[in-house]
């Protein structure tokens, strides 16, 4: 996966996050009018599922918005967990529309088509198929350039959204062919994936506000660039916290003793330069000297 561009401007992702928005408000509502129409029980299901993504897709873009904003007398790390919050709740709603899926497809009576109608269902089925790919794709890329949990999860909730699309098509198909229990189960299916895939979302969220490293090879890889910097004998410590789509880096290292204050300060420093040069995920590195312990400074 290629390293996150932070320093690349927003405009982009804010795009994506319009264009979901967008294609999700045109999908609700042809699903829910397609599957009223047709009396596809999968199609009304995955057109519940595309009106809970309008809703988290709007609630994404304006907690991104949100978490933009720098770092302020009250934040003093930025407001880059609040993606993790939005991210958190489109894992819930997810869950929630999941279980209300299955719910209905335990109640529903099984689909008799007539006419256009299985035509109908398989029409939005396909269009739907087509306009979730395209979205999943472009936020995918999106979210790897930014490394935005946000995006991430949005992109994955498309891909469901596709996915169950593809159900909805097996389930018309199957009943159109005379099993229409094939749809019934399917509709079932699709609740279970839809609150499968919100309780991961869900997951990867709760884990940045809990402080979970996200990068768990981050600390090796910091601690062996600090030790090529000149002057540093040591790296006693690293800790990664997590700051939304980034991270801040607290490290201590050790150097000669008989250092000057303003000799160390030039080491620290050289450090945090290389640590963030390799490292764009970093958006910031303190670093604490100490004396080394091995070689102590002449008395």
């Amino acid at each position: 996966m290629p390293a996150p561009d932070p320093a690349r401007p927003n405009a982009a992702s804010e795009r994506v996050l319009v264009l979901g928005v967008v294609l999700n408000t045109l999908l609700a509502g042809l699903k829910l009018a397609g599957g009223l129409l047709s009396g596809s029980p999968s199609l009304l299901a995955d057109g519940y599922h595309s009106l809970a993504d309008l809703g988290t897709n709007g609630l994404a873009w304006l907690t991104w918005r949100w978490a933009q904003r720098p770092p302020d007398e009250d934040h003093h790390y930025g407001h880059g967990k609040v993606e993790a919050m939005a991210a958190l709740a489109v894992g819930v709603v997810l869950v929630a529309t999941g279980l209300l899926v299955v719910g209905d497809a335990v109640r529903s009576e099984a689909p008799d088509y007539r006419g256009a109608q299985a035509a109908t269902a398989v029409g939005v089925a396909l269009l739907s198929i087509a306009a979730n790919e395209f979205l999943t794709r472009i936020t995918r890329a999106e979210a790897r350039r930014t490394g935005s949990p946000t995006l991430e999860a949005l992109a994955a909730d498309n891909r469901s959204d596709m996915l169950t699309s593809v159900l909805v098509l097996a389930g018309v198909g199957g009943s159109a062919l005379g099993a229409p229990w094939i749809e019934t189960g399917l509709t079932a299916v699709i609740g279970v994936f839809v609150g499968w895939m919100g309780a991961r979302t869900a997951k990867g969220a709760f884990d940045v506000l809990t402080d979970r490293a996200p990068d768990l090879e981050l600390r090796s890889r910091v601690r062996a660039l600090a030790q090529q910097v000149p002057g540093v004998r040591g790296v006693q410590a690293v800790a990664v916290h997590p700051l939304g789509s980034r991270v801040r880096v607290d490290m201590e290292v050790s150097v000669e003793g008989s250092l000057t204050v303003t000799q160390g300060h030039a080491i620290a420093h050289a450090v945090e330069v290389r640590v963030r040069e390799h490292e764009p995920t970093v958006a910031a590195v303190a670093v604490h000297v100490n004396p080394d312990r091995a070689a102590p400074s002449p008395a």
